[in-house]
C-alpha cells in the first residue's frame, strides 16, 4: 500500500481515542489541554505544505500517550487531516520507519495534498531519547529498572509540555521543504 492507501484507511483522532481505556483518555486530554503550540508553528506546518499527517502508534505506548496528544493539536489548530494507523496491524508501514532496526512509536508522517511525504519525525524527541541511550546499558544489565528510566522520560514529557514534539516535528519539515 501506499501512503494515501493508508491515510484513507487510517482513524480519526476521535476513533483512535475509542481505542483507549478511561486512565489513557484520561492522559490524552491532560497533555492535549497542556500543549504548548505557538502560532509559529502553526504557521510553518501550513506554508509546508502540509495538509495531512500520518501518525503509526498503539494506544499501550507511554510515549504516545505524551506525544500524540501535542501532535493533534498542532494538526487541529492547523487544520491539518490527521489519521492514525496502528503499528502492530500494519507492520509494513512502521517497518519503513524503524528506529534503530527496532518498531518504536508514535512515528508521525507529513503529507502534502498528493500524500506524498514532506517529512517524518519519531518516536520521541531528543532529550527523551537522551534519557533512554543514557540508561540503556544499565537496563540491559539489570542494575536499573526500566521502570525508574520511564518515569524520567515522564517527568520530561510534563515538563515540557510538548515543545520539543513541536519544534522538532517543525524543524524537519524545514529540512525537507517541498
Amino acid at each position: 500500500m501506499d501512503l494515501q492507501d493508508y491515510f484513507e484507511r487510517g482513524l480519526t483522532a476521535n476513533a483512535y481515542a475509542q481505542l483507549l481505556d478511561p486512565d489513557q483518555r484520561d492522559l490524552h486530554a491532560l497533555y492535549q489541554r497542556r500543549a504548548e503550540i505557538g502560532p509559529g508553528a502553526v504557521d510553518q506546518l501550513r506554508a509546508a505544505g502540509a495538509i495531512r499527517v500520518l501518525v503509526i502508534t498503539e494506544p499501550w505506548c507511554g510515549d504516545s500517550l505524551a506525544i500524540f496528544p501535542t501532535i493533534a493539536e498542532l494538526c487541529q489548530r492547523a487544520d491539518v487531516e490527521l489519521r492514525v494507523v496502528r503499528r502492530d496491524e500494519h507492520p509494513g508501514l512502521i517497518d519503513r520507519y524503524l528506529t534503530n532496526g527496532g518498531r518504536a512509536i508514535p512515528i508521525a508522517i507529513v503529507l502534502d495534498e498528493d500524500f506524498r511525504e514532506i517529512s517524518h519525525w519519531g518516536p520521541r524527541p531528543g532529550p527523551a531519547q537522551a534519557i533512554l541511550e543514557e540508561h540503556r546499558q544499565q537496563i540491559a544489565s539489570g542494575t536499573v529498572e526500566k521502570i525508574a528510566v520511564h518515569k524520567k522520560i515522564r517527568a520530561f514529557y510534563a515538563k515540557d509540555r510538548g515543545r520539543t514534539v513541536v519544534q522538532e516535528l517543525i524543524a524537519g519539515i524545514a529540512v525537507n521543504p517541498r
